[in-house]
């Protein structure tokens, strides 16, 4: 084989490596947004490396209350995609993060992030309406300050992140179709099928609250009075009132249980839990109510 022959094979090789690096890079780079899309169909919180972007596994999250009793209500892990979950009542309480080798609250970031909005910039939180916690935590990681600038250069902004989260499989197909060889081709349907994995195979999790909704607008209902009795002994054990969400939920321990349902106007609704093994089960399920018919 001629030297050019040669050189050529060797330039399209690198290219081709070149190629599937890059791919490598989008599918990395655009991560975070595929968490918050993730986040837009189920209702979680996540934590983030402040300065890279990229969600933290194996953080624990512990929500105290703001009292001098300083009792945790709540605590998680948050999984390999830095999703985690608190249920809470309205009230206000300390959010207690910790991970080895990193730190909260934040000094990099206190009220917005390129990716993620709904930022936690401080330990305390005010919980307005009965549900889970979603705020999004940035932990920042020890010992970076003095490089936290560069490390932010390679933070892509929110609209940077987009284009390439939802343009790269638009751009990437260009490379192989022009270069008519079958490697690119298998580089390119590898992203592919992690893109429509990314998409197709996260199932959310049930939220951790019930909502309450009019039968006829399908509007939550304000104001609504929720109770849960034990069945064993017909006993009141919880009252709540749902918020402008419509939101309840009642955390229970094995037995036997119903929910009431009241609100002035509408029918009264009751619903059975017979059997519950699980302890610490969250006791919730979305009701749609009835107007009651009018007297007369």
């Amino acid at each position: 084989m001629s030297p050019l022959f040669l050189g050529i094979i060797s330039v399209n090789s690198l290219l081709d490596i070149v190629y599937a690096l890059a791919a490598i890079g989008i599918l990395w780079l655009s991560h975070p947004v595929y968490i918050a899309f993730r986040k837009r169909r189920a209702g979680y919180g996540v934590v983030f490396n402040s300065i890279t972007g990229q969600p933290e596994p194996l953080v624990a999250i512990r929500l105290i209350t703001a009292t001098a009793s300083k009792q945790t209500v709540s605590s998680a892990v948050s999984d390999r995609d830095g999703r985690y979950r608190l249920t809470a009542r309205p009230g206000e309480y300390i959010v207690e993060v910790s991970k080895t080798g990193f730190v909260f609250p934040s000094i990099y970031l206190k009220q917005h992030s390129s990716v993620y909005d709904n930022i936690l910039p401080s330990a305390h939180v005010v919980v307005k309406d009965h549900g889970i916690l979603t705020k999004n935590i940035p932990v920042d990681p020890v010992g970076v300050q003095g490089r936290s600038k560069i490390f932010s250069t390679f933070h892509l902004g929110k609209t940077t992140q987009y284009v390439l989260a939802y343009g790269s499989p638009f751009l990437l197909v260009l490379y192989p179709y022009f270069r008519e060889a079958l490697l690119p081709w298998v580089f390119f349907w590898i992203y592919m099928a992690d893109v429509v994995h990314r998409l197709f195979t996260y199932k959310p999790a049930p939220p951790a609250f019930g909502e309450i909704r009019d039968e006829a607008t399908r509007e939550p209902v304000e104001q609504a009075v929720a109770r849960v009795f034990s069945t064993k002994f017909n006993k009141l054990l919880e009252t709540q009132v749902t918020g402008p969400h419509g939101r309840y939920a009642f955390v229970v321990h094995p037995g036997s249980y119903y929910l009431v349902i009241q609100k002035p106007g509408y029918r009264t609704v009751r619903i059975n839990f017979p059997i519950i093994k699980k302890d610490g089960f969250v006791l919730a399920r979305d009701i749609i109510l009835k107007r009651a018919p009018e007297a007369g």
